[in-house]
């Protein structure tokens, strides 16, 4: 609890130009969730694959909100990363390929070459810069969360590949897992509030924060048909015939963890996906989804072009269920519920 208690106060009071320092700190967290610790208690995190996530983030907020154009993310010149994101978003859109997640999958060379670039400004800035307080307690920087000295705004890449990976202090992967469903809501907050803050125009919270931090959903439209068929034209949950208007949805919540793979995604009908909404669902419905035959799940990622990510769902679930304390309420259908370590 010591350590949730001062990253939150580090969240509202560190010094911030732009989102840079929220997004990576989501990122990091989403890496807990999804990897175990080593023995002792450490966590080691390629600055890579921390650039991956973070564009995945920026990835849907690149684009207008509605009238407004483009949302400003500083408070200064626009962020060097944003604009990254933005230019190799439209590339990458230009030729079919709709998710950062599938551009990895496929080693998209001009996507690499984006990352590479998000990589070395991640350690630039963020990184080195994360951990430390407003400019009026800048002498009680303490790197609580990992070892920041190798970091700082001249690092060059040669510097970076001989350091290797960020590592986690002890304890602090299993804390950041364990608070991942309190943190993850309040940095979020914090974000829409930043950006909020960033732009002149009058912006309603709720608003932003799904544009933010909602799934993109229309990049899974091609998933309907592929996965009706897969489930005999049945709703995945209640099993019951699928109406013509039909749901996808993330079986582990996209606001517990960003996952756009085929493992994660289902086919579903109204009632169901409005019920559950943003709900964990009891974890044979994760284990079904996870457990669809391979070649199957492969064949709709080489017709949709999105990725099937089971390793990452796989992970994903294990971290969330491993540490849910149990008792908390878990949805099995509509108006129906089991607590967790209730054979859920």
């Amino acid at each position: 609890m010591e350590f949730a208690q001062r990253l939150v106060a580090l969240v509202e009071t560190g010094r911030r130009q732009s989102t840079y320092k929220l997004a990576t700190m989501m990122a990091i967290m989403d890496v807990c969730v999804e990897n175990q610790p080593r023995p002792d208690g450490t966590l080691a995190i390629p600055v890579q694959e921390l650039a991956h996530r973070v564009v995945a983030y920026y990835w849907p907020q690149v684009r207008p909100f509605a009238e407004y154009g483009p949302l400003r993310q500083s408070k200064s010149a626009p962020p060097v990363i944003l604009k990254l994101v933005g230019d190799a978003r439209e590339l990458l859109l230009d030729r079919g390929v709709r998710t950062p997640e599938a551009a990895r999958e496929a080693e998209d060379p001009d996507y690499l070459r984006m990352v590479r670039s998000v990589e070395l400004i991640l350690a630039k800035y963020p990184l080195t810069h994360l951990q430390t307080p407003t400019r009026q307690l800048a002498h009680l920087r303490n790197d609580f969360i990992y070892d920041a000295s190798a970091f700082h705004n001249n690092v060059t890449r040669r510097e970076l590949e001989q350091h290797g990976p960020l590592v986690l202090r002890p304890g602090v992967a299993e804390a950041l897992r364990d608070f991942a469903p309190l943190l993850k809501p309040m940095i979020e907050m914090v974000w829409v509030g930043d950006v909020v803050a960033c732009n002149r125009q009058a912006l309603e919270h709720d608003d932003i924060a799904g544009f933010l931090f909602g799934s993109e959903r229309s990049h899974l439209l091609s998933l309907r048909n592929p996965l009706r068929e897969l489930q005999d034209g049945r709703c995945f949950y209640c099993d019951r015939m699928l109406p013509a208007e039909v749901h996808i949805d993330h079986v582990l919540p996209w606001s517990k963890v960003p996952i756009d793979g085929v493992a994660n995604l289902v086919l579903v009908d109204a009632a169901c996906n409005l019920d559950k909404s943003a709900m964990l669902p009891v974890r044979v419905h994760v284990d079904r989804a996870v457990t669809r035959p391979a070649g199957d799940l492969s064949s709709i990622a080489d017709l949709t072009g999105l990725p099937v990510l089971k390793t990452r769902t796989v992970n994903a679930a294990r971290g969330i269920y491993g540490t849910l304390p149990p008792g908390v309420p878990l949805w099995r259908a509509p108006k129906q519920y089991a607590p967790h370590g209730n054979l859920s």
